[in-house]
């Protein structure tokens, strides 16, 4: 399982969200967190659906001033993430692995480059810290500023401003650089001529915890593909995720000969116990069964490759030897074969063009954000908020 952060410098230009996409996709990302996105409220809504696709997404734009500094996008079904707070430097998450007990707080960071104004990041941190206690928690993100002399290229005769507070907020919180490798210096300053100076601005830290939970969890720094920032992802083994598969029925299974014996075989059981106890107990028995018989006619993509290879080698023999009738009856049955496949492959692409179509007209179908008096978007407990106090005053 793995989870990204990536100061891009602008997501507004569709350059910027291909990269943003190839980045998911490459590294398999189930969060993504795009800081210093430079996006506008009006705009939000179209930039994250095309880079988030179908997945959830949330900003904090209301705490900014011009343009939005953090946005993160999950996919639902690997995760289910809750908003704790957020300010202009940062959103804090509790996330939860779907279909497990397994959780975490996570906070993406995208720090102030002024060092006094940091400062009100490193209090947001402290107070935090009080709600985590001695849960998992990780940090991800740009933090502005480096720890020591070997984080920059060309090496600091002196303490920068700022790093003293750094040190301080991360003694408090307890937090460290969690197990890495990749880029040494995750920001690379625009050089002149052929001088430039490169630190390691970009980090992520963890608790005790979260390494006593994940203790085989590392970081990776990536290439800055066309920003000035690496991409930072967190892998996370899912060891203790216990994953349970979700049932499919495959509609084209019940046409197969064995299907109706097969449901009246485990209807004809006798189970004690009330009517709806019985029902659901033989459902959960035909539920075996069904997924036996799926598994059986799965893959008909790979069966149609193999059938259709049989298949030319058999008119290759008929070819050469017109009048074997064996030949001919095992062509015959080869065809029959290909042709049973590849109905089901269309039926059970059929089905799932279907399921796609639901689920997209569900989500056009939802409110993403609303208008408010004063001419801001708000989204998500914001807006909830704000409906249900229209028709209060309604």
């Amino acid at each position: 399982m793995s989870i990204g952060a990536w100061n891009v410098r602008g997501l507004n230009k569709s350059v910027k969200q291909k990269e943003v996409i190839d980045v998911i996709r490459s590294n398999n990302l189930g969060i993504c967190a795009v800081v210093e996105s430079h996006v506008k409220v009006l705009n939000l809504k179209n930039v994250c659906v095309k880079t988030f696709g179908q997945w959830d997404w949330v900003s904090n734009n209301n705490s900014c001033e011009a343009g939005t500094r953090i946005i993160v996008g999950w996919n639902p079904r690997l995760f289910d993430v809750m908003i704790i707070s957020q300010s202009k430097q940062v959103i804090h998450c509790y996330v939860k692995f779907c279909g497990s007990d397994v959780g975490m707080y996570l906070s993406f960071i995208y720090a102030a480059s002024n060092y006094l104004d940091r400062r009100l990041l490193w209090d947001d941190l402290k107070k935090h810290s009080l709600v985590v206690k001695k849960e998992a928690w990780g940090l991800l993100g740009d933090f502005n500023v480096a720890l020591k002399p070997s984080e920059y290229s060309e090496g600091c005769s002196k303490t920068p401003k700022g790093v003293e507070d750094f040190v301080d907020c991360l003694s408090f919180i307890e937090v460290e650089d969690l197990n890495s490798y990749g880029f040494q210096f995750t920001w690379n300053k625009t050089p002149a001529g052929n001088m430039g100076l490169l630190k390691k601005l970009d980090r992520v830290m963890v608790n005790l915890k979260f390494i006593s939970d994940h203790p085989l969890a590392y970081a990776v720094f990536k290439p800055y593909r066309n920003s000035d920032h690496c991409p930072v992802i967190l892998n996370l083994p899912v060891d203790k995720v216990k994953w349970k598969p979700s049932f499919r029925f495959a509609n084209f299974i019940s046409e197969k000969e064995e299907f109706l014996p097969l449901v009246k075989e485990v209807w004809d059981i006798n189970i004690e116990g009330f009517f709806m106890f019985k029902v659901t107990q033989k459902l959960k028995i035909l539920k075996k069964h069904c997924r036996k018989l799926c598994n059986k006619h799965w893959g008909a993509g790979k069966r149609i490759q193999k059938l259709r290879k049989e298949l030319e080698c058999k008119q290759q023999e008929i070819d050469s030897n017109p009048f074997d009738c064996k030949i001919r009856e095992e062509h015959a049955n080869i065809l029959l074969d290909y042709n049973v496949a590849c109905n089901d492959e269309e039926k059970l692409l059929a089905q799932r063009a279907k399921i796609k179509w639901l689920q997209d007209r569900g989500n056009s179908n939802r409110i993403q954000m609303v208008l408010n008096e004063d001419g801001r978007w708000v989204s998500g407990k914001a807006m909830k908020d704000k409906f249900v106090s229209h028709f209060n005053k309604f």
